[in-house]
C-alpha cells in the first residue's frame, strides 16, 4: 500500500497488535535490528530521536535535516519507490516518530508532516534535561495538566495515526496512577512509563522503580498497553522487567547504545562475532568493537 493511502486508525490494544504485539521498544534503530534473525525484526518497534515539534512545523530546514523519508521535500507523501531512509517500509518499520510540543496546533501540524511514514507520533512528556525546563516541554509539563490533555486530545481526534506518550513516575504511585490515567482519557493509544522521577538525572539517577509500574498495571483497565523503560542494561533484564512490572514491553535506550545487540541475546553477540563487530577475548568474555 502506497505510504500516501489513508489507513484504518485504529487504537489502544488493537493498534498494538495490529503491529504484531511487538515486546520490545528501542531508540536505536537499523543496527539494532540487524542482529536479529529477518522474521523476529519487526518485533523491534522503534522510534526517533525527539522532534521539536514548533521547528518542525515552521521550518523546512529543519525538515529536511532531521527526518528523510524521501529524497526530497516530506511534505508530498510518496510513492513505494520514492521510500528513502527514515519509515521506509523495508527496514524502518515499525516506527514511531516522538516530538516535544507545548502548543497543540504546533505539535498537530508537525505530526501530520511525518504521518505518511509512521505508525504513531508520540508526546515526549519524560525529557528532564535542563533545555526541556527553558522551553517548557518534556518532563516539565508535568504541573500543566490541561495543556498535556490539549495536546493528546488535539492529535487523537485530528490525526489519521494513533498518538502515545512517554512519561516518567511522579513522587508517589497514587499520582502516578491519575497521571497516567489523564494521558489515557486525552486519547493516547499506550503509554512509555520510565520508573525514575524528574529528578533522577546524571549523578542522582539512580535505580528505576519498576514496582509503580507494577502498580499501574494492576490498577489501569486490563486492555491498557503498557511499555517499561529504566534498568535495562542486558538481554537478561528484558524478560526480568516484563514478569515484575506485568507491561506488554520493554523500551531501552542507553542500555541499547551500550549494547547494539542487546535484544537478540547471544544470538546477536554471535552474529556480532561473524561480522567482526564483536570480539571475545582468551577468559571467554566479550564486547563490541568501536572501530568497527
Amino acid at each position: 500500500m502506497s505510504p500516501s493511502a489513508k489507513r484504518p486508525k485504529l487504537a489502544g490494544r488493537a493498534f498494538y497488535e495490529s503491529l504484531g504485539s511487538p515486546s520490545i521498544h528501542q531508540a536505536w534503530r537499523l543496527l539494532s535490528r540487524s542482529f536479529l534473525p529477518p522474521s523476529q525484526q519487526s518485533s523491534l518497534l522503534a522510534y526517533t530521536p525527539m522532534l521539536h515539534a514548533r521547528l518542525h512545523k515552521e521550518t523546512q530546514s529543519y525538515r529536511d535535516h532531521h527526518f528523510q523519508p524521501i529524497r526530497t521535500s516530506s511534505s508530498n507523501p510518496p510513492t513505494d519507490s520514492e521510500a528513502y531512509l527514515d519509515g521506509n517500509p523495508t527496514y524502518d518499520r515499525p516506527l514511531i516518530v516522538q516530538f516535544c510540543a507545548n502548543d497543540p496546533d504546533d505539535f498537530l501540524q508537525a505530526a501530520k508532516h511525518v504521518a505518511p511514514y509512521c505508525d504513531a507520533v508520540d508526546l515526549n512528556l519524560g525529557c528532564p534535561q535542563g533545555i526541556a525546563r527553558k522551553g517548557h516541554y518534556g518532563s516539565f509539563l508535568q504541573e500543566s495538566p490541561n495543556l498535556i490533555h490539549s495536546l493528546i486530545s488535539t492529535l487523537a481526534n485530528s490525526l489519521d495515526i494513533p498518538v502515545t506518550a512517554k512519561m516518567r513516575i511522579l513522587d508517589t504511585k497514587e499520582d502516578t496512577l491519575r497521571y497516567a490515567k489523564l494521558l489515557l482519557v486525552a486519547g493516547a493509544s499506550w503509554i512509555a512509563v520510565h520508573g525514575r522521577r524528574r529528578e533522577q538525572k546524571g549523578h542522582e539517577t539512580g535505580l528505576a522503580d519498576w514496582s509503580i509500574i507494577r502498580y499501574l498495571r494492576k490498577n489501569l483497565p486490563k486492555e491498557t498497553v503498557i511499555f517499561a523503560n529504566g534498568n535495562i542494561l542486558g538481554y537478561e533484564d528484558l524478560d526480568q522487567c516484563l514478569q515484575k512490572t506485568g507491561a506488554d514491553g520493554v523500551m531501552s535506550a542507553e542500555g541499547n547504545l551500550c549494547d547494539p545487540g542487546i535484544f537478540a541475546g547471544e544470538e546477536g553477540r554471535r552474529e556480532g562475532e561473524k561480522r567482526g563487530e564483536y570480539w571475545i577475548g582468551n577468559d571467554g568474555r566479550g564486547g563490541w568493537r568501536m572501530d568497527a
